[in-house]
């Protein structure tokens, strides 16, 4: 079984992120897993940084530096490409901030025994002694319901992209990752898309912790918040369509705690024209 890893960086070097260096403490040891690895190393930085492959021995290392930082679906869609090319069964994805461990990578040797239908396989994520993922995918605040429990998750469920193992023949079947999600709620796509098709995940019985990013008004800039929202928008108006009722109402509470709250009031503005877009 040969798997394909791709770590999307930004303005980080790819050595000094967690994901790496906890990769290169945990997978880069493991003699039984290593050979059947392809390692991607996709820099989205607006300069390149001094990376050399040939550093670790035993272990197939790549980097691209791609300055034009498109997001993490085209650093996906490359690593699929690289995915289909070496005869990959599954394809990992990772942001730079995931804490990896012995234990996880333990875990690896159920993927052979995953029947064709579970096409997803997902740690649970913890940030802050809160478990932020998997999360029950019917609720458009899934942090304030029970969690999924180790096994076969066959209620629909939404995993963080970082720390999810996903089938290239799943991929193949969506011909490759929506760019229509450059960043944001690709991760909800992803998750949306492979229930519809008939398809299930798996939660390994194993824990990983990650910095979960969460926005701050106080220094999300207005071109970030625009982007988050579309995205947002995007996945409710077009894919999880019985939730907009309840995001409708959602958003016109955001908005009044933007007004009242946030100092950039062309946040607030944005908002409001983009509730009035639904």
């Amino acid at each position: 079984m040969k798997i394909t890893i791709v770590v999307v960086v930004y303005k980080e070097n790819p050595e000094e992120s967690k994901t790496f260096r906890t990769l290169r403490n945990t997978l880069f040891l493991k003699q039984d897993l290593v050979p059947n690895i392809e390692l991607i190393l996709y820099d989205n930085s607006p300069d390149q940084h001094s990376f050399n492959p040939l550093d670790y021995e035993g272990v197939h290392i790549s980097y691209f530096h791609d300055p034009r930082n498109l997001g993490i679906a085209t650093a996906y869609n490359f690593a699929w490409s690289i995915a289909k090319e070496n005869g990959s069964q599954w394809l990992l994805l990772l942001d730079h901030d995931t804490e990896l461990t012995v234990e996880y990578f333990n875990q690896f040797g159920l993927l052979t025994e995953m029947s064709n239908d579970v096409v997803a396989v997902v740690p649970r994520i913890f940030s802050e002694n809160t478990m932020i993922s998997p999360v029950f995918s019917s609720s458009l605040r899934p942090l304030q319901e029970k969690r999924p429990v180790a096994g076969l998750q066959t209620q629909p469920v939404m995993a963080i992209n970082s720390g999810t193992l996903i089938r290239v023949d799943f991929i193949n079947e969506l011909n490759g990752f929506n760019e229509s999600f450059p960043l944001d709620f690709l991760d909800h796509w992803i998750f949306f898309t492979l229930y519809k098709n008939g398809h299930t995940a798996w939660l390994l019985d194993v824990t990983l912790e990650h910095e979960l990013s969460v926005m701050d008004y106080s220094r999300v800039s207005l071109k970030r918040y625009q982007s988050i929202l579309n995205s947002e928008i995007n996945f409710y108006k077009n894919y999880k369509k019985e939730l907009i009722p309840a995001y409708r109402l959602q958003l016109v509470k955001r908005l009044v705690k933007q007004v009242l709250t946030v100092k950039n009031k062309k946040i607030a503005l944005y908002t409001l024209k983009r509730l009035l877009s639904i």
